[in-house]
C-alpha cells in the first residue's frame, strides 16, 4: 500500500488504487445521487457543472470531479428514454434466450454422450 494525496481534500492516505480518500468518496457518492436525481427530473436540461452544482446546492468542484471521472453520460444520463443501442441489446438478448431455450422431456428425448456412444442408460 502506498501513500497518496487525495485529489479532493488534499489529505494523505494509504491506498492501493485511486486518488480519492474514503471520506471524499462518500461525499462524492452523495453529490452524485443528488445530481443524478436532478438530471432524471429535468431530462431536457443541458447545463454545465457550475449550473448543476448551483441547482443541487453543492460545491461546483465536486460536480466537476464527478464529470471528469466520467460519472455522467452526456447523451443519456437521467433520461427515461432508451437509446437505440439499448433497444438493440435487449432485442438481441431476447433472441438469444429464445435460441438457448432447453426443450422439455415432452418435446424430445434428452440423451447424453454415454447413452449415444455406449448404450448406457438405454433399454437394450
Amino acid at each position: 500500500m502506498e501513500m497518496t494525496t487525495c485529489s479532493v481534500c488534499g489529505k494523505i492516505f494509504g491506498t492501493s488504487a485511486g486518488a480519492i480518500c474514503p471520506a471524499c468518496h462518500k461525499l462524492l457518492d452523495m453529490v452524485y445521487e443528488k445530481a443524478r436525481a436532478y438530471l432524471r427530473d429535468h431530462p431536457k436540461a443541458n447545463i454545465k457543472a457550475r449550473e448543476l452544482a448551483k441547482a443541487i446546492g453543492e460545491d461546483a468542484r465536486l460536480v466537476e470531479i464527478l464529470m471528469l471521472e466520467g460519472m455522467f453520460d452526456s447523451k443519456n444520463d437521467g433520461c427515461p428514454e432508451e437509446s437505440a443501442e439499448d433497444r438493440k441489446r435487449k432485442q438481441l438478448l431476447e433472441e438469444l434466450q429464445k435460441n438457448l431455450s432447453v426443450p422439455s422431456k415432452k418435446d424430445s428425448a434428452v440423451t447424453t454422450y454415454g447413452s449415444d456412444r455406449h448404450g448406457v442408460g438405454r433399454d437394450r
